[in-house]
């Protein structure tokens, strides 16, 4: 399960590559202050980019920041309520779990990043004691694949506690690759922009599109810990 990720660039850095693939692309909310040091974590507010009609995805793009962690349209309840932890739909399901079904079939999205992370026990580790923590990137291609994407899935809410709509994302995992093995038994499944413009199409391959048992060597692998991911707050004063 992969619930902690980074995006280390600027909008700027990667939304041109969609005007370059000549399509209509446009954010619909301001860049927020942002230190692109900080990792997303599940409920945290994060850049997705959709479809304005999910209908025809090469009409049009829109960029929005929304919540990490999918509240599913039935749920009336406050968000609070809501505990099963939708931050990652199963490949296996995504398309049959009630949580998932109808934004698999009719909202998907995809989640910019420029690397995920994943812990596990080092040996000896005992209940209570810190996990190792891991980087998982991949080497860029070009310019434009400094960033790549979640395959994501959006979905509307109307929580008894908010006075508008929610709208918040989940992204799926598959089985773990060759470079993940050592560490977890599943994977997010990442896309080039290519892949994620197929993906994002709801007559198109859909999941049987998606992947993420790829050759060794297709991602790196660096322990990070977490002790170098410091606030904000030190890092101006340091």
């Amino acid at each position: 399960m992969c619930n902690e990720y980074q995006l280390k660039l600027n909008r700027g850095a990667y939304d041109l590559t969609f005007r370059e693939v000549k399509i209509s692309f446009q954010w619909a909310d301001a860049e927020p202050n942002r230190d692109l040091a900080d990792p997303y974590r599940p409920t945290n507010r994060a850049p997705i980019i959709r479809a304005v009609d999910p209908a025809n995805p090469m009409g049009g793009l829109e960029g929005v920041e929304r919540r990490w962690w999918m509240v599913p349209n039935f749920h009336r309840g406050p968000v609070s309520a809501w505990k099963s932890m939708c931050t990652n739909a199963r490949i296996e399901t995504v398309d049959t779990a009630p949580s998932f079904r109808e934004a698999y079939r009719h909202r998907r999205a995809l989640v910019p990043l420029t690397s995920f992370i994943e812990y596990d026990a080092p040996p000896g580790w005992k209940k209570g004691q810190p996990k190792r923590r891991w980087e998982i990137s991949w080497q860029p291609q070009s310019p434009q694949d400094q960033v790549r994407y979640f395959a994501g899935l959006w979905d509307l809410s109307r929580p008894s506690d908010m006075a508008e709509p929610l709208e918040s994302f989940a992204f799926v995992t598959g089985p773990n690759g060759h470079d993940v093995a050592a560490i977890h038994d599943r994977q997010p499944v990442i896309l080039t922009l290519e892949q994620g413009l197929e993906w994002l199409k709801l007559d198109g391959a859909g999941k049987a599109g998606l992947i993420t048992d790829l050759p060794e060597g297709t991602y790196q692998v660096k322990e990070s810990p977490r002790a170098n991911v410091i606030s904000r707050e030190l890092r101006l004063a340091l």
